[in-house]
């Protein structure tokens, strides 16, 4: 019997709904951000990362991370460099490049700079490169988002480092597991990368199944690239659902998957989907399928993204971690995938996708709303360029200020 949660939610206010809340277990640890901030922070403010900056402020002999990489986040960035830089403490972290040695990220070039001890992925490499200009790709993705303590506590889940994921703003879900095992599973995947310098599609694939873990949950855990997260678990899983399965997801464009929810949809099951704007906007056509067969899909108008890589399934199963649902993701990508078997963990995700998905107007069950305009609530007014075309807030023609609430 799995212990009880002692659920603390600390209340932001927008309207009536909280800007994350925080689930405790003897071995798992939910941080759930809700994306009602009115623009990003460089601020700790949401749960996730008070919990990833403690654990960096305790650690005192060695730490693992891999992540896409880090932007205005300036304590975690300088807690980073501080147990980097101290000779008593043993730190391996991995970041990501694209072909052209670049990351989105422009602090965590500073923090490479700072920190000797860091690498890239690789995605320079000559052997690569041409496989990268024929499929017109920046590169193969060190997408992790993960953090490995010498407690064997592993910071994972969905947020980036930045102050649209980790400050806030965006919808995201996070988790700190205490497990010696989970914690070396995560350890040897680092260590190939790091160590061996194997990365993507070079690695040897590590994974885990039926962990049962101190307070009864049980874990799969996998590593892309790995085609098995599609055909021994995304799948199957939506194969066996009985009465709901319920996604939020940032990129969902893999067809086997989509149609498993049209299946599942067809024999009676409860199907809701939530997605971005921006990619309900560059890939309409899933969307419009999804609908077309049934499926509530709501498209988010929030000024943050949805960010989240999340199912829950018959309020039983959570199938969560850094992964989107597409082929580029489960092929390519270096990722991190869990299945979490626990009723308790379900039943608190889905209240947070309850909560999401009644944030969301039902005029976005039938139409897409602009990234960045009035249709999205402080879109105009974060300060970010929402729809990635250039524009800021006002300087964006759908943006007009003054009929904004």
């Amino acid at each position: 019997m799995n212990k009880f949660f002692v659920l603390i939610i600390i209340l932001v206010f927008f309207g009536k709904a909280p800007a994350f809340a925080f689930a405790q277990s003897s071995s798992i640890d939910l941080m759930f951000n809700y994306p009602f901030y009115k623009r990003p922070s460089s601020k700790i403010r949401t749960q996730s990362a008070k919990v990833l900056y403690k654990e960096l402020r305790n650690e005192n002999i060695s730490l693992d991370f891999m992540m896409y990489g880090i932007y205005m986040q300036p304590e975690i960035f300088n807690q980073i460099v501080s147990l980097c830089n101290n000779p008593n403490i043993k730190v391996r972290g991995i970041v990501d490049v694209n072909t052209k040695g670049q990351n989105d990220y422009p602090d965590t070039h500073k923090l490479k700079a700072k920190c000797k001890c860091i690498k890239t992925d690789f995605a320079t490499r000559d052997e690569m490169q041409e496989y990268y200009d024929k499929q017109k790709k920046l590169g193969y993705l060190m997408h992790n988002k993960v953090f490995v303590f010498s407690n064997n506590h592993v910071w994972t889940g969905s947020t980036n480092i930045s102050s649209t994921c980790s400050g806030g703003f965006n919808a995201n879900v996070s988790y700190l597991i205490k497990d010696k095992l989970v914690a070396d599973l995560y350890r040897q995947e680092i260590s190939q990368m790091y160590d061996d310098e194997k990365f993507h599609i070079d690695k040897q694939k590590y994974f885990i199944r039926d962990l049962k873990i101190e307070d009864g949950t049980i874990l799969d855990i996998y590593f892309a690239p790995n085609t098995d997260i599609l055909d021994e678990e995304i799948i199957p899983n939506f194969r066996n659902a009985k009465k709901s399965i319920y996604v939020a997801m940032f990129y969902f464009t893999n067809k086997h998957i989509l149609e498993e929810l049209i299946n599942a949809k067809n024999r009676g099951v409860d199907v809701k989907v939530i997605v971005d704007a921006s990619f309900a906007k560059n890939f309409n056509k899933y969307v419009t399928l999804l609908r077309d067969n049934k499926i509530p899909v709501k498209v988010e108008n929030w000024a943050g993204k949805m960010h989240c890589k999340l199912a829950v399934i018959d309020n039983l199963i959570t199938l969560t971690g850094s992964l989107n649902w597409t082929n580029s993701a489960i092929n390519f990508n270096d990722e991190n995938f869990l299945k979490l078997q626990n009723p308790m963990i379900a039943n608190k995700t889905t209240k947070f996708f309850d909560k999401l998905w009644k944030s969301i107007p039902d005029k976005w069950l039938y139409g897409i709303p602009e990234a960045e305009s009035i249709d999205s609530k402080y879109s105009c007014k974060d300060g970010i360029d929402n729809n990635h075309n250039g524009l800021v807030d006002n300087e964006d023609p759908k943006c007009k200020l003054n009929t904004i609430e």
